[in-house]
């Protein structure tokens, strides 16, 4: 960081922030709690000399998402990664346990180092406290997986209408007895939103969530006694949608190992569409997201709003339903019912 660092953030000019640090008494109380609350957030200090990544000579994209446990993410940042070596930049990547206060803590530093921009995925735009610093500072942003709710740079796939569709074809194969597998919504608003679009799609149909299990989708563990009950209790579900692959994984495992056939017995679909799901037998059912190209993208959006070149400033992706594998018809007879 840097005194002009300091001024553009704090959307003033160099010599006010001199004044600031100089005189205090001299800069107009607004304008003062501005600098301070930059110089407070940053850490800066007028005595030392900078240490930041010079970026005329290192220019550098920050990336914030909840986990390199998931494939997806190692999808996103491979798209990104490749569009931004394209414009001579470089990542720095930094993950954030789907935990809220690591985000912030993540965007701290990404200022710190003074990034060009930062592409981010977050536990919930409606209430975040690293996307509020962010738009405070006016400092380049794009989310992505997130849709925006106040029209802000965003690449995303429509979650909602995703899990309605899911809801639609699900009911397509006859089942009536339907659950769903889904990460803990304060921690996911994706996750959310394909829970509220499922749940409505059942209800379109005069169906209910028979159903919901909320787990730490952050965790590569098997699933716990208590989540394995729920499982595999008499008159369980008959299919159970996961609001992503690595808990549709999860789900296929857990009711493999109580004896039950994948899709005989029992259905699993999972959202992402990543390359894993279709390592095992059966084939993982499931929507399938662009997750490279979104980053790609997502690194276009954010040079464009940077640099105010376009109007548009929401993406919604094309996601694709692939129903074969895991999810089949209504079984008839099962042993457990």
């Amino acid at each position: 960081m840097n005194i002009k660092d300091v001024a553009v953030l704090a959307g003033v000019s160099p010599a006010t922030v001199s004044r600031f640090v100089n005189t205090p008494e001299s800069v107009a109380s607004a304008t003062a709690q501005k600098i301070e609350r930059v110089i407070d957030t940053t850490g800066y200090r007028i005595d030392r000399k900078s240490q930041a990544i010079e970026l005329n000579k290192n220019p550098t994209i920050g990336v914030l998402i909840p986990s390199l446990l998931n494939p997806v993410f190692s999808e996103v940042v491979a798209g990104i990664q490749q569009r931004a070596r394209h414009f001579g930049y470089s990542t720095l990547v930094v993950d954030t346990q789907y935990d809220s206060e690591q985000e912030q803590q993540a965007a701290i530093d990404l200022i710190r180092q003074r990034v060009e921009g930062v592409i981010l995925t977050i536990a919930d735009v409606s209430d975040n406290a690293a996307l509020e610093l962010l738009r405070s500072f006016k400092f380049p942003y794009c989310l992505l997986h997130n849709q925006s709710v106040e029209n802000e740079p965003c690449v995303f796939v429509d979650n909602y209408q995703a899990g309605k569709d899911v809801a639609q074809k699900i009911l397509e194969y006859g089942h009536t007895k339907i659950g769903m597998v889904t990460g803990h919504f304060a921690s996911s608003d994706r996750a959310k939103k394909r829970y509220e679009g499922f749940k409505q799609g059942l209800k379109d149909s005069g169906m209910e969530l028979s159903q919901l299990l909320e787990v730490d989708q952050n965790k590569l563990i098997p699933f716990t006694t208590s989540e394995m009950r729920l499982l595999s209790v008499e008159c369980s579900p008959t299919v159970w949608f996961c609001s992503n692959d690595l808990l549709a994984l999860k789900t296929m495992n857990a009711l493999k190992s109580t004896g039950r056939r994948i899709p005989q017995d029992v259905s699993v679909v999972g959202f992402d569409g990543m390359g894993l799901g279709q390592l095992v037998s059966p084939n993982l059912s499931t929507v399938a997201v662009p997750h490279f190209d979104m980053g790609k993208m997502a690194v276009d959006i954010l040079f464009n709003a940077k640099s105010g070149s376009i109007k548009r400033r929401e993406f919604a992706l094309k996601y694709e339903l692939q129903m074969k594998g895991s999810l089949g018809a209504v079984p008839v007879i099962t042993q457990f019912n």
